[in-house]
């Protein structure tokens, strides 16, 4: 080794400073020559080495290298190696420096040289103890390029040097962040260096020192990940967890328990069958069957795949799947009807024909008919909808018709009175219950534990309340799902049910951005405490309620017995509707009116029938009744709530209307004369759509008939107010369509089946009339005057107050009374019917609207109707030759004969070969409207001279499209 006399003394060098040292040192390499220049620099470097000056001697061995970048012509490599391999086990090798070498390696050599050389000085390092520099994984990445090996072999040599040479918990965290997964892949397939990544925990107060505490913690979250994605936690022991896992993120954490497996939680309860725990989700008797994402959530028991047998395998198996079909008949009665395109009476079918289902399809219709005669109002209503759904057409009664003979529902006046006295859940606050999410994802937790109620709000970020003996708010960032957060009085915890075992976790704050975790032994099989049935006293009651929950649903028990409340209840919610506290929490339920309570304690049958009665008239009346009723009742909320059990009750009056029609029962004396036949002369299948309909159609003629009795007439339309209308229920035909709905009954083609079904449905119209059944009423289409000279903006504006304010607007019109129905945004259309007792109609304007579209008059009179029902009794279908109709039908109008068949809707086989039936072009709209004028005003005349074609023709003649272009 060369010696330099004029090389000041390492003394010297640390007295004068890192400037003076430098400068000292470039004053005595002035007077070498070029060759001796990096030998000086190098044996300066060792010098500081030895005097622990690492940060000169980085500068030093630099200097070095500089010179032969200024001098290419001295540069030696297998020199320069055998320094690097000397200096950098010393530790006078900086970061700048290997990286330049790296480079200059594989622009002077090739690529598997250049790789072995450089690998061969970071391994030097790596025997020497040495931290490695930050790039080092990138560095040797590009260098194994160029040698011909795998990013992933190179990643992997680097993480296993890196384990044996013990500098994991000193790596920095670039070199954490580029070795967390080769880290895990080498420990996974090898058990040697999985003891040592388990072993090497970062050194956090080294990290703190020199990056913060920040990046330090940053470095041990990684570990942590770095040993889940190893499978680290079955090698992990119990201690572990709750010492130097603490804190760790909330999802790796999660991972690692699962991989550690049931050995953590010695001792947990297992649950089973715990239908009682507020803290326990309902089962989910479901999974025998895979659920495809549909609208309803309907069991696919009509699958082609299917295999019945085996469902009543499962039935036969014990008391569990007797449970599991019971939940899935449940459902599956519930929808039935759901798909227009499924034959669910096969279904029913094939449940009735096999012994085990059938045993558990008649428990479970007896237990309908049961609650069906009792009146417990949610109760009562939950039979009739699963008894009118199961005795449908192809249903129960086909197979068995007298499996329902001994059915009397019961009242649902005396069902809603005993509700409102007995008490509801509106009556009582619910702790927390805030605006929902408006995220569909967003969902709502609530546990109790003792006098502790947790209610958390989950969305990206998780906030959780701490409402009781306590009040809190913790936040838990980023809470993995399946964890249901809650309170023991003094820490937050977070527990899931894993294969029937409580796993609980304390809530250590958070890490970066999620929730932190520790898995205590002291707490790890810790499980909420809270009752399965509690009383609540409500306010004014003679005595306490008893709320008890089972299978997912919570039931309130009034002191004489009666069930006033049916809950769905979870302690995992929907963020859509409002919270449910469990049994054990109602007692702790502030009252929201307790006058208004009090009044519910003393309403009378008389009360209940009227604020029934005014509810099946329509929002706007119902509110109306109950402040004439109930004018004690002031909260919003328990107005809601008394209106809800009002409306619950007006479905249970049409349901068991549908019921008695369908078991053949007298309907019971009293009915509102809303729903009741007006001519027993005229009966009709009293279904649920059809009584909507009714009761809406009557409300409508009311309406339009006091408008033009009470109110003066008019040169000039104007609002007379504004009225609530139910919903109606769709019967097949709207009033601007009856006449094309009812000319099938008068072909003779038309199947008997058909055709009854027709004149069901006129009969059911003749029960509505207007006007006394001889008035005339006609369709109109209106939009928004002066549209055209709004911006987009100002159009969807007017659409949203349309929307909200047109529909119901009751008009004086100089012929009568106008009614607008529907306003539909898409197309900026109101649809309107106007009432004339004179019959006769004029064209009306309305302030503020504009007419568009030809006016549809409206055939189905009652007068019409029932003479038409008349006409088909004493004569039967008409003689209508088919071809020749539709060949006068084209003739008259100019339409082409496949026009006219698909106005007429003629079958093929009646017509003829000569006919065509494919290819028509005239629009769905029009087909409808010309078929309207097809049906004669005077039905007679069809059995004489035939269909009205020349009516149809002369309309068409003035409102006709314009044939499509060829």
């Amino acid at each position: 080794m060369t010696q330099f006399p004029q090389l000041p003394a390492p003394a010297d060098l640390v007295a004068a400073g890192p400037t003076g040292a430098k400068r000292m040192l470039t004053k005595a390499a002035e007077p070498l020559p070029a060759a001796d220049l990096a030998p000086f620099f190098e044996q300066a470097c060792r010098e500081l080495v030895r005097a622990g000056e690492t940060e000169l001697a980085f500068w030093a061995f630099g200097q070095a290298r500089k010179v032969e970048k200024n001098h290419p012509a001295l540069l030696d490599l297998d020199r320069v190696q055998d320094v690097f391999l000397e200096l950098v086990p010393a530790g006078g090798v900086g970061p700048a420096a290997l990286r330049d070498y790296a480079k200059l390696l594989a622009a002077e050599l090739s690529g598997e040289e250049a790789h072995a050389r450089f690998r061969a000085v970071i391994c030097a390092g790596f025997d020497a103890g040495l931290v490695p520099y930050a790039r080092i994984f990138p560095d040797l990445r590009t260098l194994a390029r160029g040698a011909k090996i795998k990013k992933r072999d190179e990643e992997a040599f680097l993480a296993e040097r890196l384990l044996r040479a013990g500098l994991v918990p000193i790596a920095s965290h670039q070199i954490w962040a580029a070795a967390r997964e080769p880290l895990a892949v080498v420990a996974g397939r090898d058990d040697d260096l999985m003891k040592l990544l388990i072993a090497a925990e970062p050194d956090r107060a080294g990290h703190e020192e020199e990056s913060g505490e920040e990046v330090a913690e940053k470095i041990r979250q990684m570990w942590f990940e770095c040993l889940a994605e190893s499978g680290a936690g079955a090698h992990l022991p119990a201690a572990w967890f709750g010492t130097t896992g603490r804190g760790c993120a909330a999802s790796v954490l999660l991972r690692l328990v699962d991989q550690a497996g049931d050995r953590l939680f010695p001792g947990a309860e297992v649950v089973v069958g715990e239908e009682t725990d507020p803290a326990v989700p309902p089962p989910d008797y479901r999974h025998i069957i895979p659920q495809s994402e549909f609208n309803s959530d309907s069991p696919r028991w009509w699958a082609s795949d299917f295999d019945i047998g085996r469902l009543a395998a499962d039935v036969a198996s014990g008391p569990e799947g007797r449970e599991r079909f019971a939940a899935l008949l449940d459902a599956f009665v519930r929808d039935l009807g759901y798909f227009g395109n499924v034959d669910y009476a096969a279904t029913v079918k094939a449940l009735w024909d096999l012994p085990e289902t059938r045993e558990v399809l008649s428990e479970t219709v007896g237990a309908w008919a049961a609650d069906a005669g009792r009146c417990d109002l949610p109760f009562l209503h939950n039979a009739l909808h699963q008894l009118v759904r199961i005795t449908g057409p192809g249903g129960l009664l086909e197979l068995e018709p007298d499996v329902l003979e001994s059915v009397e529902p019961a009242d649902p006046v005396d069902a809603l009175l005993a509700a409102l006295r007995g008490g509801i859940p509106a009556e009582l606050g619910v702790p927390g219950d805030g605006v929902p999410h408006k995220s569909p994802k967003a969902g709502r937790t609530i546990i109790q534990h003792h006098g502790h109620l947790t209610i958390t709000e989950r969305s990206w970020h998780a906030y959780a309340s701490v409402s009781g003996d306590d009040s809190l708010m913790v936040r838990l960032p980023q809470l993995p799902e399946g964890l249901l957060p809650w309170y023991d009085g003094t820490t937050g915890l977070l527990s899931r049910i894993k294969e029937g075992r409580w796993q609980t976790f304390r809530v250590e704050g958070r890490t970066d951005e999620t929730v932190a975790l520790t898995l205590d032994p002291e707490t790890a099989t810790a499980r909420p405490q809270a009752p399965g049935a509690a009383e609540v006293t409500f306010p004014g009651a003679a005595g306490p309620s008893e709320v008890r929950l089972s299978r997912g649903e919570i039931t309130v028990t009034a002191p004489d017995g009666t069930r006033t409340t049916r809950l769905s209840y979870s302690p995992v919610m929907s963020g859509k509707g409002g919270l449910v506290p469990p049994p054990g929490w109602w007692s702790r339920r502030a009252p929201m009116d307790p006058d208004g309570s009090a009044a519910l304690r003393r309403l009378d049958r008389e009360g209940a029938a009227r604020l029934l009665e005014a509810t099946l008239s329509g929002p706007g009346a119902a509110t109306g009744a109950l402040a004439a009723v109930l004018p004690e009742v002031t909260d919003p909320a328990l107005r809601d709530g008394v209106l809800e059990a009002a409306g619950m009750a007006v479905e249970c009056l049409l349901l068991g209307i549908e019921l008695r029609g369908r078991i053949g029962r007298p309907q019971p004396a009293g009915l509102p004369a809303l729903v009741s036949p007006a001519d027993p002369d005229l009966p009709f299948a009293p279904t649920m759509a059809r009584a909507r309909w009714l009761v809406r159609q009557r409300l409508l003629a009311r309406a339009l008939e006091s408008a033009t009795t009470d109110e003066p007439t008019t040169e000039q339309p104007y609002l007379v107010r504004t009225i609530s209308l139910p919903p109606g229920g769709y019967v097949g035909a709207g009033m601007g369509t009856l006449a094309g709905y009812a000319l099938p009954a008068v072909l003779p083609w038309t199947s008997e089946e058909q055709r009854q079904e027709i004149l069901d449905v006129l009969r059911l119209w003749a029960n509505a009339p207007i006007g006394e059944g001889v008035a005339a009423c006609r369709m109109l289409s209106f939009t928004p005057a002066g549209g055209d000279e709004q911006s987009n903006a100002e159009r969807q504006m007017v659409d949203r107050e349309m929307e909200a304010q047109a529909p119901g607007q009751l008009w004086r019109t100089p012929d009568g009374a106008l009614l607008i129905s529907g306003y539909q945004r898409h197309d900026r259309t109101a649809t309107a019917m106007e009432y004339a007792p004179g019959g006769t109609f004029h064209p009306v304007e309305l302030p503020g609207w504009r007419t568009i579209k030809a006016s549809v008059p409206c055939w189905g009179t009652a007068d019409r109707v029932v003479r038409l029902l008349r006409l088909l009794a004493e004569r039967g279908p008409a003689p209508i030759d088919a071809a020749a109709t539709v060949r006068d039908l084209a003739v008259r109008t100019g339409l082409e004969l496949a026009d006219a068949v698909a106005v007429c809707k003629f079958p093929a086989d009646v017509l003829g070969d000569a006919v065509p039936t494919s290819g028509a072009a005239i629009s769905y709209p029009m087909r409808d409207a010309l078929r309207e004028r097809l049906l004669p005003d005077d039905p007679a005349v069809i059995w004489t001279t035939g269909l009205a074609v020349d009516a149809a023709a002369d309309w068409w003649r003035t409102h006709g499209e314009a044939p499509a272009a060829s």
